[in-house]
């Protein structure tokens, strides 16, 4: 049994380094767009400069919302790996003693229950869903606004931009959703 508990814990020390650095690499890629979006968005007046190449400007956005997406999913699929091995290691060292642990108040199944949409108190879900709503208004605003800018220079060519664009936001917008399913399964 003893080998048994030094695997999972290598495995769930392993989960758990990865998260962190998952929320990490989360916050450095919504600092980057940030800084791209008031980056562009400060220049408005002068990127006519730009002609034609103004309707690639959303495009790294878009990428990095895609990528966001990826994490975002990732920290899903991780935080229900974690409560799994939390639970097995849990239930290898519980004693006959009836002052075992309980497990809905420790690690990660506390920040889940206290954390996740669909677990979590009012208040947090409602802090979540405007944080993920005010990007999921941000990126598609920011996308029209550069198309408009960008028609004059184009003109019916923008259709072509305009559609790539869509399909970019709905493929993003199908990965968050995902996302948040994968959130369902980890409560």
């Amino acid at each position: 049994m003893s080998d048994r508990i030094h695997v999972l814990t290598a495995i769930y020390q392993s989960d758990r380094a990865d998260r962190a650095t998952n929320f990490t690499i989360s916050l450095a890629t919504m600092g980057a767009a940030v800084t791209y979006l008031i980056g562009t968005v400060a220049f408005y007046d002068k990127l006519d400069l730009l002609h034609w190449a103004i309707a690639l400007l959303p495009l790294p956005l878009l990428c990095i919302a895609a990528f966001h997406a990826l994490l975002l999913n990732l920290a899903a699929i991780r935080a229900h790996s974690i409560l799994i091995l939390e639970e097995a290691l849990l239930t290898t060292t519980r004693t006959t003693d009836t002052h075992d642990v309980d497990h809905t108040h420790i690690g990660t199944s506390a920040t889940e229950r206290a954390t996740n949409i669909h677990t979590a108190p009012r208040v947090v879900t409602v802090a979540t869903l405007i944080a993920y709503g005010g990007i999921g208004l941000i990126y598609p605003l920011y996308t029209g606004l550069m198309l408009v800018k960008a028609t004059r220079h184009l003109h019916t060519w923008i259709i072509l931009p305009s559609t790539v664009y869509l399909a970019l936001l709905a493929a993003i917008t199908l990965m968050w959703r995902r996302s948040i399913n994968n959130l369902k399964i980890s409560t």
